[in-house]
């Protein structure tokens, strides 16, 4: 069983920065056994915060040119 990340998005909630998610499950034999599952955590770590402020400066670069 292979699973695919098909979606993600991170989201400013009152407990902390919510990552949202979604995912499809394919077998061995290449069907997907099941699609679009959905979940989500809280994620506090610095690592993640770091990456978002640098896709933030990434972003902003883009849009200023």
């Amino acid at each position: 069983m292979k699973t695919k990340i098909t979606g993600y998005a991170f989201v400013q909630t009152p407990e902390g920065l919510s990552v949202a998610y979604t995912y499809s499950r394919i077998d061995e034999h290449g069907n997907v056994v099941a699609s679009n599952v959905r979940g989500s955590y809280i994620d506090d770590s610095t690592e993640t915060a770091d990456f978002l402020k640098k896709l933030d400066e990434t972003i902003l670069t883009h849009i200023e040119g």
